[in-house]
């Protein structure tokens, strides 16, 4: 399945700015970009962000699908916004397009603590106060690892002791009572257990050290990747352009290591099609890498090069980013400032930039001081703290 390039951002800012009159919230969100779903035609281009109302509460974190935000609240509360097309706002029906934050409907008592980042595509994650995993929205790739084609309010999945998830395209993964699993749509071996047959039911991934413990899992268009304590960092799926950063684009059915130059502190994958995919790390030591698809300069290096080794980041002299993000053809970092710095595509203002059609092949200051950010295929989320 390929995914249509969609493209929304949406900026979460904390005090007073930009404030809404009819939201209860001490946060603001803003979105803007262009946002659509696979298959659809765009719904709404927008080149600066834009406020959306109706979220209430204090937002503790901020996740993406492809076409939706999600926000969670202080109280365990959970706000989205976006195209819904397959219920992935989980208010319990579709609509073609909400702009205006609606609360997920959980069952009463069901507190979240942490969203899935990414989501799947068309669809949406959430980990619960005792550790259950739960799923909503699109299902045709039984990506939730439940039976039918779509969820329109959250259901418990059958794990338990869930810490990590993730999701993208139509496979997502899960830290079980410490051990990798998978479900989904198994294309280009996105499973990790050397198939490339599918499995609705929640799969091991094979070939991860047992004797270190993941602490991220993260994924993208085909591929997936798991973080561990030690600082080693595996992936494996799709490898047209490189994606796996082992010096081939031959695609992997089993986690390969990519060889770094030091321990790995924070990494996030992106693509959302065939045509791009990326990795960006951040290293022990504070240098930045990245790795597979640069169509556009989203490897940050001042060049259009696809890379399937990992490549130095060109960082400002002076800067040091802290947290990374990737997206489609577009990638994000926070300095230790709250800076938010964006590079790649910016065809339809998905940097941030207001700068049209101009591509950036090297991290540009966009403007704004952040905490979080999020990006999936190019919809982007971001928080700042107070």
């Amino acid at each position: 399945m390929v995914v249509a390039l969609v493209l929304v951002a949406t900026v979460v800012l904390g005090g007073n700015a930009g404030a809404v009159s009819h939201s209860r919230s001490d946060t603001t969100v803003y979105r803007f970009g262009v946002v659509g779903n696979r298959g659809k035609i765009a719904q709404l281009e927008l080149p600066t962000p834009t406020a959306v109302a109706g979220i209430s509460g204090s937002i503790v974190q901020v996740a993406t699908s492809n076409s939706d935000g999600y926000a969670l609240t202080s109280q365990g509360a959970v706000w989205a916004w976006g195209v819904n097309a397959y219920g992935e706002l989980g208010s319990g029906r579709t609509s073609p397009f909400d702009t205006r934050a609606v609360k997920v409907q959980f069952p009463s008592g069901t507190r979240i603590v942490t969203l899935a980042n990414p989501m799947p595509f068309d669809g949406a994650l959430a980990i619960d106060s005792h550790d259950h995993v739960w799923g909503w929205g699109l299902n045709v790739g039984s990506d939730l690892c439940l039976s039918g084609t779509e969820e329109l309010r959250p259901v418990r999945l059958g794990l338990s002791d869930v810490t990590l998830a993730t999701g993208a395209l139509t496979h997502s993964l899960f830290d079980s009572h410490g051990r990798v699993y998978a479900c989904g749509s198994a294309a280009y071996g996105a499973l990790g257990n050397g198939a490339t047959n599918s499995d609705p039911t929640p799969t091991p991934v094979v070939g991860l050290p047992s004797t270190a413990q993941v602490t991220v899992l993260t994924s993208s268009w085909g591929d997936a990747g798991a973080l561990l304590d030690n600082g080693t960092y595996y992936d494996w799926g799709y490898n047209n352009a490189g994606q796996l950063g082992n010096g081939s684009t031959v695609d992997s059915g089993v986690p390969v290591r990519v060889a770094l130059p030091a321990p790995v502190r924070q990494v996030f994958q992106g693509g959302s099609g065939a045509m791009n995919g990326q990795t960006l790390a951040i290293l022990t030591n504070g240098s930045v890498w990245a790795w597979g698809n640069n169509r556009k300069g989203q490897l940050g290096n001042g060049t259009k090069a696809s890379s399937d080794v990992p490549a130095p980041v060109d960082v400002p002299k002076g800067v040091t980013f802290v947290k990374v993000n990737s997206g489609g053809y577009a990638n994000y970092a926070i300095d230790r400032s709250g800076r938010l710095w964006a590079w790649g595509g910016n065809q339809n203002g998905q940097l941030g930039t207001s700068a049209g059609a101009r591509n950036e092949t090297l991290p540009v200051d966009v403007g704004i001081h952040l905490t979080q950010v999020s990006s999936t295929a190019n919809n982007v989320a971001a928080l700042r703290g107070r």
